[in-house]
């Protein structure tokens, strides 16, 4: 008998990449630490500032060891920003402070154990494969992302093994892998397992002030409600929080590149829900398809908090039904592995994503209004892909969700893209769920929103 191996060549380079990147994080935690036990008290120790997010990438703009805030670079992170930080390109190798990392690690009495600093293998913002760094003064945390299928779905099942340091709840915890999607120009990216909600930066929910929707963000104010480090909060993704409401697309964007990362874009929205759609755990009857696919908390608000500790645990996960419909149940499986908590319901989220009125998709009759996917004659800018299921036989029948759009010649407003639907939105809630009649300035006690990087 003739065993016949087959090999897939580009996974095994990505294997490797990936094998690199583990040790990698490796190395740089030991420098870092052996810095922290050598230097801790000189005058001369600093782990970087606590508002930055220092990336593994040179910026080819940058002109000076004083590096700049990334302008130069494209991608996905929020660049051109006070809250990131890329060396340049003559000096992003340097373990002196001048290179990605901004430690010193020449001042170590016994030297500097590493000669450059390790970068990631691909380490572009095109791909999404490059090593972030954050601290917040005393401790630290960096991160890399997986690019093979055999790395990704452990990381999925293990979310930190490509994070690295003394504090890996520096950008608020419990982010997991999502696999890309090339019909939408997407990479690999980590996505937060929940909503956003606010902590005091040691991983404590903090719940109130409520306001019977969730965690009362205070609207587009500036006030002791805003979970912002001013107010001693930190956005994070956290169990047994309320998903923070009362915000804006504008405040959204903002408070997402606040922790180093991005409000996630209408294309990496749609490659979550592809990838769950394709999954038959995620339906009803069984296969893909078949009954309908779960929609998330779609009829009562006591729900809002996240709870993995439900003994009618999904992989680990609540699988509540919650009598409203057969079809609830608050998370989805992608792929990979990986779960995502109300992406199909319990409050809307904003992406980062604007389109006019007259370019919306749209039905026989123009004008904002619920529309199945399957009535829509008109995609407008848009198109089926980029708006509704990967199936385009499916609608509200299959529990996708339907689509709010307007159409109307003339209307040049721009309108923000918030998906997924609210507790009480019935079976108008699915994953595939958009509404596109609000404008980036609306914050309400139904509108949250979700990071990813």
């Amino acid at each position: 008998m003739v065993v016949v191996l087959t090999l897939n060549p580009a996974q095994m380079l990505a294997q490797s990449r990936d094998a690199n990147r583990l040790s990698d994080l490796s190395t740089l935690n030991s420098a870092i630490n052996l810095y922290n036990t050598d230097q801790s008290g000189s005058h001369t120790y600093s782990l970087g500032s606590s508002s930055v997010t220092y990336l593994s990438i040179y910026d080819p703009t940058a002109t000076t060891t004083a590096g700049t805030n990334c302008s130069g670079l494209g991608g996905n992170i929020a660049t051109g920003t006070a809250f990131f930080q890329c060396a340049a390109s003559s000096t992003y190798r340097n373990a002196s402070s001048t290179g990605w990392l901004p430690i010193n690690f020449q001042n170590i009495s016994a030297g500097s154990p590493i000669g450059n600093l390790p970068v990631d293998p691909v380490n572009t913002t095109s791909s999404n494969l490059y090593y972030s760094y954050q601290t917040n003064g005393n401790t630290f945390r960096i991160t890399a992302m997986p690019e093979s299928q055999k790395y990704l779905a452990s990381a999925a099942q293990n979310p930190l093994m490509f994070q690295s340091g003394s504090n890996t709840t520096l950008d608020g915890g419990n982010w997991v892998p999502v696999p890309g999607n090339s019909t939408f120009g997407t990479n690999n990216f980590y996505v937060m397992k929940y909503a956003a909600t606010c902590s005091d930066g040691n991983g404590n929910n903090i719940n109130t002030p409520a306001d019977g929707d969730g965690y009362n963000n205070g609207g587009n104010t500036v006030n002791v409600n805003n979970c912002t480090p001013a107010n001693g909060r930190q956005i994070s993704s956290l169990p047994g929080g309320y998903p923070i409401v009362d915000i804006s697309q504008t405040q959204a964007i903002s408070y997402c590149a606040s922790i180093g990362a991005h409000l996630i874009t209408n294309n990496e929205w749609q490659t979550i829900a592809w990838n769950a759609e394709s999954q038959s755990s995620n339906w009803t009857g069984g296969s893909v398809g078949t009954g309908g696919l779960y929609i998330g908390n779609a009829s009562n608000p006591s729900e809002y908090p996240a709870d993995p500790s439900d003994a009618n645990g999904y992989a680990g996960e609540s699988s509540k039904t919650i009598n409203y419909t057969n079809d609830e149940r608050r998370t989805l499986a992608l792929s990979n592995g990986s779960i995502v908590w109300d992406m199909a319901g319990n409050v809307w989220q904003w992406t980062s994503d604007t389109i006019q009125g007259q370019n919306q998709p749209t039905g026989a009759t123009p004008g904002f209004t619920w529309r199945q996917f399957t009535a829509i004659t008109t995609w407008g800018t848009m198109t089926q892909q980029t708006a509704g299921p990967m199936n385009s036989a499916w609608s509200s029948t299959q529990d996708v969700g339907q689509i709010y759009s307007d159409g109307t010649s003339g209307n040049t407003t721009p309108y923000g893209f918030i998906r997924g639907g609210t507790w009480n939105n019935g079976s108008n809630d699915g994953v595939e769920a958009l509404n596109l009649s609000l404008v980036p300035s609306t914050a309400n006690g139904y509108f949250g929103f979700r990071c990813a990087r």
